[in-house]
């Protein structure tokens, strides 16, 4: 294993707590291997559970429903209809993006991109939008029971096309946080040892629009996670309070599908993301 990855996990049993599985069971999710994630993670944990790997089935959702995420009636019928559409059935559709780091968060972008990103396959988050400029290779991959064809892991696998990096390799599922009603999306990102995952709660707004945010407080919140094991039954657990998220999805003045993804980092901003998403031809 690479020493920060080392150094990171220490950090975590370190200021983080010890968790039971059982009890935290919202906060446990697919682990990495301790070198390259990119899409290993997917192929292990598919043979590990006995599960059928379907990849870039059409009309294939990050949820297979929206109400997944506590979405009510009343909400739904606000809700902007291309919005649920996106989120049903994802793999229809093709996507732009644009990235801006922020100040002086841009060193910080290199220098995650050097020791942890490129190494893993995972997380690189462009630093700029030229890396972007000839788009994403988006995937959809669902991880199903080979009896019931019931899906057990969504995975939504994105690549920039112009470096062949993996920017996102997240597992798009929810969560019954303890501090909430209703269900929670949750985003796991495997990592050596563990994963970091993002709890975010959702706004259905008056335009239709839906705004995601992992802006809570303390831990059992929405936010930021980073989750540990040593594979001999012990878990730990760090809530990251100082990273803060939130994504709205909405429908813009020209029709047109788009998606704004803002990261703070104790409280300043160091990363815009926008995305615009259109349908497959």
């Amino acid at each position: 294993m690479a020493l920060q990855d080392k150094i990171t996990q220490l950090w975590v049993k370190a200021t983080g707590r010890k968790i039971n599985p059982t009890t935290h069971s919202w906060l446990m999710g697919p682990i990495g291997a301790t070198n390259i994630i990119k899409d290993t993670f997917i192929y292990n944990l598919a043979e590990k559970e006995n599960l059928e790997v379907q990849d870039s089935i059409p009309d294939s959702g990050l949820l297979e429903s929206i109400e997944e995420i506590g979405i009510q009636d009343q909400e739904k019928a606000l809700l902007n209809k291309k919005v649920i559409d996106f989120y049903e059935n994802t793999s229809n559709y093709d996507f732009e993006v644009w990235s801006e780091w922020k100040g002086i968060f841009k060193p910080f972008g290199k220098l995650l991109h050097i020791i942890f990103s490129k190494r893993l396959q995972q997380l690189n988050l462009p630093l700029n939008s030229l890396e972007t400029a000839k788009g994403l290779k988006s995937q959809i991959i669902k991880l199903k029971d080979k009896k019931t064809n019931n899906t057990k892991w969504t995975i939504w696998y994105r690549i920039i096309k112009s470096t062949n990096n993996v920017i996102y390799s997240g597992v798009y599922t929810t969560c019954k946080n303890p501090n909430y009603k209703t269900p929670l999306l949750k985003v796991i990102f495997p990592l050596p040892n563990g994963n970091a995952s993002v709890v975010m709660k959702k706004t259905v707004e008056k335009d239709g629009s839906l705004l995601l945010s992992s802006d809570g407080n303390n831990f059992g919140d929405n936010g930021f996670y980073f989750t540990l094991t040593n594979h001999k039954g012990k878990y730990w657990a760090k809530y990251v309070k100082s990273m803060y998220e939130w994504i709205r999805v909405y429908e813009d003045s020209e029709r047109v599908l788009r998606a704004d993804h803002i990261l703070n980092f104790y409280g300043l901003r160091f990363l815009n993301l926008h995305y615009k998403m259109t349908k497959k031809q």
